[in-house]
């Protein structure tokens, strides 16, 4: 509850970083201020902000939302942590740990520089989650996906155990104004990386709740097929009873762990639905040849019906072999070419033509072809 919603004033070396923010990573320790300020700086656009600060002051309509911290006496920055950032570097430019020749020269021509800020006090950080849910999440400032789960997930333990999951999903659904469904399969991602964080990341080498994307995981999960592949049920009220944490790590790893050339088994996200194709069930070839080291691309070739794959890769073959035709007479040494290779390919397409020609006449099927 607000103390009559008044905006007042505080100086700024009153103001301390809320630790509990959904966004900062977990990774950061949190009660170090110089690593948070850091990651500010660097993820937040904080510079932008301090020129606007700068040239305009600092809009008082906007105030942060604060609570008291009762051991230190100061006030933690519950929403404005950008705003409360900009204002003590235009204040301390030397305290920036990063970038400090960019934020000196935005000091230098700064008209305003702030040491005070208008705040709303509120007695507790839950009277304060209630406005942010609708605010960042569907509202004016959208977080992004990960920090909508973990927002989501302090929301939820909030609700206590009075209530089912579904009722608990529904009653987050209406407080943000969202569908019921988006808050749980949110929710269910969040608790996904949870899982994944206490596996260290599959120990896959750069990858941390920085570098982690979860917005593509995401949108990975909802995906039917994979969602089944790592043992989600998103339409249960158990959503992770049945999890495979082997499955989880095949899908982490294959999304997020990079070669030589930097790129991932999956490549960009649009990718997905190819992923989604091949873990259907019916297509468990496609499956094992991706595990085996297949491409995508290959691996998704083989969810197509046997004709389509047939045809598809005879034309392709006979389009390789024109091409490696014309080029044959211009090549400088003949014992480049393997003609264990050639022989093999005139040996399969003889046999596939005479196999095709007989059954072309006997009108039978291809299931007893050798």
């Amino acid at each position: 509850m607000k103390e009559d919603n008044k905006i007042i004033e505080i100086s700024l070396d009153d103001l301390v970083y809320d630790i509990d923010n959904p966004r900062i990573p977990q990774s950061i320790k949190q009660e170090d201020f110089q690593s948070v300020l850091e990651w500010m700086i660097n993820k937040e656009n904080v510079i932008d902000l301090m020129y606007s600060i700068g040239e305009k002051g600092f809009f008082p309509g906007e105030p942060l939302l604060v609570v008291q911290c009762p051991e230190s006496g100061k006030y933690v920055t519950v929403e404005g942590n950008r705003r409360y950032t900009a204002t003590y570097l235009l204040q301390y430019p030397e305290k920036a740990p990063v970038r400090k020749s960019t934020i000196a020269q935005v000091v230098s021509t700064a008209k305003f520089r702030p040491d005070r800020l208008p705040v709303v006090i509120f007695n507790s950080r839950e009277d304060i989650l209630d406005y942010l849910g609708y605010r960042h999440i569907t509202g004016v400032e959208p977080w992004d996906a990960l920090s909508k789960a973990r927002y989501l997930k302090i929301l939820y333990d909030r609700l206590g155990d009075g209530m089912s999951p579904i009722e608990k999903y529904r009653a987050l659904a209406r407080q943000i104004g969202s569908r019921t469904s988006y808050v749980r399969q949110i929710l269910v991602g969040g608790l996904l990386v949870e899982e994944i964080e206490r596996e260290d990341y599959f120990k896959i080498r750069d990858l941390n709740d920085q570098t982690f994307e979860f917005g593509s995981f995401y949108t990975a999960i909802v995906k039917p097929n994979i969602g089944k592949y790592i043992g989600i049920d998103l339409d249960s009220d158990d959503a992770l009873k049945d999890i495979n944490k082997d499955h989880l790590c095949d899908l982490v790893t294959w999304m997020f762990e990079k070669n030589s050339e930097n790129q991932t088994r999956i490549g960009e996200s649009r990718n997905l639905s190819r992923l989604n194709k091949i873990l259907d069930p019916k297509y468990s070839q496609a499956l094992e040849a991706f595990k085996s080291g297949a491409s995508l691309s290959s691996a998704a070739d083989l969810t197509d019906e046997a004709d389509e794959i047939v045809g598809r890769k005879i034309n392709e073959s006979l389009d390789a072999l024109k091409i490696a035709w014309s080029y044959f007479p211009q090549i400088k040494s003949y014992d480049m070419i393997n003609k264990d290779f050639v022989r093999e390919i005139n040996k399969t397409a003889v046999a596939f033509y005479k196999a095709l020609e007989a059954k072309l006449e006997s009108k039978t099927g291809l299931e007893d072809i050798d």
